[in-house]
């Protein structure tokens, strides 16, 4: 298949959507309008940090009457520049969401809860968890989590418990990126993205993702003539915006990326003196691929054999400002049996292109030294004995303790394996909604004897726990700070909380002198800024004035890397010891679709962040619900038309969704936006919009990177409305 160009007419019509955010750039006004002078006197601004996606970029927070009136970028903040995205815009929605936790609550029955105080909160969930780790032992308690600023905090709760299970959420989003990357390269680097000349993406929906900073990078570089490559079996937002689109077969990005190789070690287009200083194993790498020419490639994945040659070469003369990105939550992040080899395949091509430390290639960020806070929180936590709840580190899956295996939550549950899990905190995720199998992870939940659900509203998984202890938004409370190059971040309150909720620091320390651990939480969470900051000179109060300051930080060592050779280990023994291959090596996707079935795919949209947006009223406007991506030609076959109410049935479960018929899908594939289809009635935005995809994806756990694997599913679809 040849590379697609888009056209002005197509690149206009899909980024409708796109229009629609950049008219939320400039902040949004929603209250206070026309009034009197006195009172815009009085406003004050409040320099903080957003926290509507995981980027965290700076926010000034306009506040009038104690009320936030406008949310806009802090020019001062090094990722946003001064300028936010729909999301970051929409905050407020999620302050003032009528639907939102306003006090503790205590599960009476399904479905049901009534508030209770916060002393009785704490008392109530202490007593059961000094019972659970008396009669099963503390690893009998697992923390899930996606990891905010306040992690050290909940990694301290656990150690000091004695379990080793703080487990967060990477296996369904980075885990196969971050392996590859730590093993090959010490550490996973970023993209230099204002200053690149070619760049390939992955399926990686970089302007839908969306990560605003990387946003304005690549699009000050295009407008500088840099040459971008989407590859991705949809028309997304980034393909639209790329300046040309290669619909490769799902699952098959391995392929591509091996060929180009290939073409550039066999044709001598690599930087031989990069290669030469600063990696090892490149002539165990060149025999490694030498079968895997352009068409061999083309074969497999759709994409002509005249086309991979070209882009090879392309990308080889644009070289070292020439970028294969590493991808996030795509091909080598988590979605495919395959990742791992994938992102392994994409760390060589890059250093073949010799681009780590140059001028629009790949970077390492410069490091703040901070204080050590140690010496507030306690004596030294217990030694702890028992292996990790899903294996993560242990023989099977020695490369991944870092990351865990969330997916196994619900069979670890049912089996008492290794031993019994019967307690969970849950922080700030959803993995009913987030992880596969909904209705596996629901009935695990329900074994359980404590479930304590920690967010700042009601999602699908705190409807099934027993305690659910309201949160702050981020707009109402302080958090450790944050550190982005050389510059320190706070986020702080804007204005006082409007319900009886807590900072997260507040509620982990009042579980824990609940439970016993109080010794380790007799500091507050200014102290703890304060000892971070002491060897700067600095203190929390001074930074609250600015909410940004800029420090002396230490520029990464690009000739001494984190590794055992200290190089770029284009062959390495790691995965070898892990069970794998000493290079990267071509391994099929795990399923194939057939006669009668699609392979699906799922990924982020613009407009939402997961499942945790789906009731801010500015971005339901946006985006109200979800629609399943379908080919014209199997469509058609099928008698469904856009709009049609469609099922889309898998080995575990099914849906029903309305139907978005397209030429911008490959045919073998249908496509769900993540994040939609909330199953509790009492978010009434969100309840019942759209389908929530995660009820047809089965549980995975890829081999040596534990990743979940979320498309390698095969699904029905028919029409029923």
């Amino acid at each position: 298949m040849s590379p697609i160009k888009i056209s002005r007419r197509t690149f206009l019509k899909a980024s409708a959507a796109a229009g629609a955010l950049a008219a939320f750039n400039g902040g949004l006004t929603v209250a206070g309008r026309g009034l009197p002078a006195s009172a815009a006197e009085a406003e004050r601004v409040v320099p903080s940090i957003c926290e509507m996606c995981g980027v965290k970029c700076g926010i000034l927070v306009r506040v009038r009457e104690e009320r936030v009136v406008k949310i806009e970028g802090n020019p001062k903040d090094p990722q946003a520049s001064g300028r936010l995205c729909a999301r970051g815009n929409a905050g407020m929605k999620t302050l003032y969401d009528p639907d939102r936790l306003k006090e503790p609550l205590k599960r009476v029955e399904e479905g049901k809860f009534e508030p209770i105080s916060w002393d009785q909160a704490f008392r109530e969930i202490g007593e059961k968890l000094q019972e659970l780790k008396a009669r099963y032992g503390p690893e009998s308690l697992v923390w899930l989590a996606h990891p905010e600023l306040i992690a050290p905090f909940e990694r301290h709760f656990m150690a000091a418990y004695g379990s080793p299970n703080y487990t967060g959420h990477a296996p369904t989003c980075y885990t196969a990126r971050n392996v590859a990357f730590e093993q090959m390269y010490g550490a996973v680097p970023g993209v230099d993205y204002a200053n690149v000349r070619y760049y390939m993406a992955l399926g990686r929906n970089l302007t839908g993702g969306i990560k605003n900073p990387d946003i304005q990078k690549i699009t000050a570089a295009k407008e500088k003539g840099a040459h971008l490559v989407a590859v991705d079996p949809r028309l997304s937002d980034f393909a639209t915006f790329a300046d040309e689109w290669l619909p490769i077969r799902p699952g098959t990005d391995l392929a591509l990326v091996l060929a180009l190789i290939h073409v550039i070690i066999n044709e001598n287009l690599y930087d031989a003196a990069f290669v030469a200083e600063r990696t090892i194993g490149f002539d165990e790498l060149k025999a490694g691929v030498r079968d895997y020419t352009p068409e061999w490639a083309a074969g497999i994945t759709g994409i002509d054999a005249p086309t991979i040659a070209r882009i090879a070469r392309e990308m080889a003369e644009a070289k070292p400002a020439s970028v294969v990105d590493p991808g996030w939550h795509a091909v080598t992040g988590s979605q495919y049996y395959n990742s791992l080899q994938t992102a392994r395949a994409v760390a060589a091509l890059n250093a073949l292109l010799g681009n780590l430390g140059a001028r629009g290639g790949l970077s390492f960020p410069t490091r703040v030294k901070l204080g050590d806070p140690s010496g507030l929180m306690g004596p030294k936590t217990p030694e702890i004995t028992a292996p990790r709840w899903d294996g993560a580190g242990g023989e099977e899956w020695p490369l991944i303790k870092a990351h865990g295996i969330v997916q196994l939550f619900p069979q670890r549950v049912k089996e008492d394996a290794p031993y019994p899990i019967r307690g969970a905190v849950i922080y700030h995720l959803n993995p009913v909604r987030s992880c596969p199998d909904s209705q596996a992870f629901i009935e695990a939940l329900q074994r359980l004897e404590l479930v304590v659900a920690i967010d700042i509203q009601m999602n699908d998984t705190a409807y099934y726990a027993h305690y659910i202890l309201p949160e702050s938004t981020y707009l109402e409370r302080y958090d450790p700070l944050m550190t982005v190059g050389n510059k320190i971040i706070l986020r702080q309150p804007a204005v006082r909380p409007l319900f009886n909720t807590k900072g997260a620091e507040e509620i982990i320390a009042g579980l824990a002198r609940a439970a016993g651990l109080g010794e380790y939480f007799n500091f507050t969470l200014e102290q703890y800024n304060n000892a971070l900051l002491a060897p700067l000179g600095l203190t929390q109060d001074k930074l609250e004035r600015e909410g940004v300051a800029e420090v002396e930080a230490e520029k990464p060592d690009y000739t001494r890397l984190k590794t055992p050779s200290g190089k770029i280990e284009l062959a390495c023994p790691a995965f070898v010891r892990a069970g794998s291959t000493l290079t990267p090596a071509w391994e099929p996707p795990l399923v194939e679709p057939g006669e009668g079935n699609f392979r699906f795919i799922q990924g982020h949209v613009p407009m939402h962040t997961h499942t945790t947006t789906d009731n801010n009223s500015y971005l339901v406007s946006l985006m109200p619900e979800n629609e399943l991506w379908i080919h014209t030609g199997p469509a058609s076959r099928l008698g469904i038309k856009s709009g049609d109410i469609v099922e889309v049935a898998s080995e575990v479960g099914k849906v029903t969704v309305k139907a978005r018929v397209t030429e911008g899908i490959h045919p073998e594939a249908v496509f769900l936006a993540h994040g939609f289809g909330c199953g509790v009635p009492l978010r009434r935005l969100a309840y019942n919009r759209g389908a929530n995809g995660s009820l047809l994806i089965p549980i995975r756990v890829a081999p040596i990177s534990g990743v979940t694997a979320q498309c390698e599913t095969l699904v029905t679809v028919r029409k029923v409305g």
